[in-house]
C-alpha cells in the first residue's frame, strides 16, 4: 500500500485529521498536576485553552483568551468555580457566560461569553471533548478500574514528533524484537520474532494478532487499538513493567510536531531504585539522535528504557513524517496499513459530510486473566 491519499498528519482546527480527532474524547492533562484554585494554559491539537480547577475541586476548560482585550485567561484568579480575568476583572462561569464586567458596571451580560468544553476526570486524567455538537458517550475502561491491589498511575510525556508515527508504532509488533531486545527484563516477547501477522477492523477499532512459535506451539498475542488513538495492551515484563497488568496509552497531538503520550497503568511500584539517579530520558534521546551517544550505551536498567527506545525509532522519522508515499511496506505492516485505510476512510467521510463510524468498545473487560494481586 502506498502512503495516504488524504492529509492524516496535520491536526490544527480546520485540518481534516484535526477535525476528526476532535470528534472523540481526548485526555488533556494529568489530574494530580492541577491543584484546586489553579489555572493552566494548555495546547492540544495546535490550539490553546485555559484549564482550571475550581476551589471545590471540579476541573473546567474554556477558551484561551478573554474576549475583552484578548489577554491570557490562565493568568486570572479562581473564585469558586468561576474564572476572573487578570486584566480588567471580567468574570466567567464554567459554561462560558460572562458574569461581571466591573468597569462597565455590567453583570450577567448574556451577549458576552467564551467557549467552554465538556470535561471529565477519569483514571487520573482530565478528558475534554473539543469537537462540534454534543459530546459522544464517554468511553470507560474496566480493565484499569479493576483493583489489582496497586494504585493507578497516570503520567504525561512529551514526544518531539507528529502523533501519527507513535500511533503507528503502537500497532507495530515486529519492532519489539529489534527496538526492545536489549532490556534488563528480557522475555520471549522480545527474543522471538513473530511469524504470523493479522489485523482486523472491529466495532472499537483494530484487533492486532501476532503469532509466535513457542517450542512447536502457536502463541497468539492480542493488541486492542481503540479509535482513534488509544492503545490497550497487557505488556510483557520489562524494566518498567514487572507484571502483566493492563496498560492504556493515548497519543494526543499537542501540535503538528509534538505529541503528548498519556499513560495509565496499575503496575507494582518499583522501590529498589531512585529515578533521579538516572539521566533524563530526553537528554539521552537527543544525544543518540545527534550522534553523541549510542543506543547500546544506555543503561539497560534505566526506568524509562522503553520510552527511550521507542522515541529513537519514532523521532528518527522526523518531527513530521509526511513521506509515506515512498515507504516500502511488507506483511509485518498489516496493522499499520489497516490503520491508514480506516483513517483515510473516516476523515474523507467527515470532509464530504457523510456519517462517520460510531466506534464502541465492549462494556466488559477486553483483557482478562492478567490481574496479579499485591502481596498480603
Amino acid at each position: 500500500m502506498a502512503g495516504s491519499k488524504v492529509d492524516i498528519v496535520h491536526v490544527g482546527r480546520g485540518n481534516p485529521a484535526g477535525e476528526w480527532l476532535r470528534c472523540f474524547w481526548q485526555p488533556v492533562y494529568v489530574g494530580q498536576d492541577l491543584q484546586a484554585g489553579w489555572a493552566k494554559r494548555i495546547e492540544i491539537m495546535g490550539e490553546h485553552f485555559t484549564l482550571y480547577r475550581g476551589e471545590g475541586g471540579e476541573p473546567h476548560l474554556v477558551e484561551d483568551r478573554c474576549p475583552h482585550r484578548k489577554t491570557q485567561l490562565s493568568t486570572g484568579s479562581i473564585e469558586g468555580d468561576d474564572l476572573r480575568c487578570f486584566y480588567h476583572g471580567w468574570k466567567f462561569a464554567p459554561d462560558g457566560s460572562c458574569l461581571e464586567q466591573p468597569a462597565e458596571r455590567i453583570t450577567k451580560n448574556s451577549k458576552v461569553c467564551i467557549r467552554s468544553y465538556p470535561v471529565r476526570e477519569y483514571l487520573g486524567l482530565i478528558f475534554a471533548y473539543l469537537g462540534k455538537g454534543e459530546a459522544p458517550e464517554f468511553p470507560l475502561f474496566p480493565e484499569l478500574e479493576h483493583d489489582n491491589g496497586y494504585p493507578i498511575r497516570a503520567r504525561r510525556t512529551e514526544l518531539r514528533h507528529n502523533y501519527l508515527v507513535r500511533v503507528e508504532n503502537d500497532l507495530d509488533e515486529a519492532h519489539v524484537h529489534f527496538v526492545h531486545r536489549r532490556s534488563a527484563g528480557l522475555t520471549n516477547e522480545f527474543s522471538v520474532l513473530p511469524e504470523g501477522f493479522d489485523a482486523q477492523e472491529t466495532d472499537y477499532g483494530i484487533l492486532r494478532l501476532t503469532t509466535r512459535d513457542r517450542g512447536g506451539k502457536k502463541d497468539v498475542r492480542r493488541k486492542y487499538f481503540i479509535m482513534p488513538n488509544v492503545s490497550l495492551t497487557s505488556p510483557p515484563p520489562a524494566t518498567e513493567l514487572d507484571n502483566w497488568a493492563p496498560h492504556l496509552g493515548w497519543r494526543v497531538p499537542m501540535n503538528d510536531e509534538t505529541t503528548y503520550s498519556f499513560i495509565v497503568s496499575r503496575n507494582k511500584p518499583r522501590e529498589d531504585f531512585d529515578p533521579k539517579s538516572y539521566p533524563p530520558a530526553q537528554e539521552i534521546i537527543d544525544a543518540i539522535l545527534d550522534g553523541r551517544m549510542r543506543i547500546k550505551d544506555v543503561d539497560p536498567y534505566h526506568p524509562r528504557l522503553f520510552h527511550i527506545q521507542d522515541s529513537i525509532a519514532t523521532a528518527g522519522q522526523g518531527r513530521i513524517h509526511n513521506d509515506r508515499e515512498n515507504e516500502q511496506l511488507g506483511r509485518s505492516d498489516m496493522a499499520v496499513i489497516k490503520l491508514r485505510q480506516i483513517y483515510e476512510r473516516e476523515i474523507s467521510a467527515l470532509q464530504s459530510g457523510k456519517p462517520i463510524k460510531q466506534w464502541k468498545r465492549p462494556k466488559e473487560m477486553m483483557i482478562v486473566g492478567f490481574f496479579p494481586k499485591a502481596a498480603e
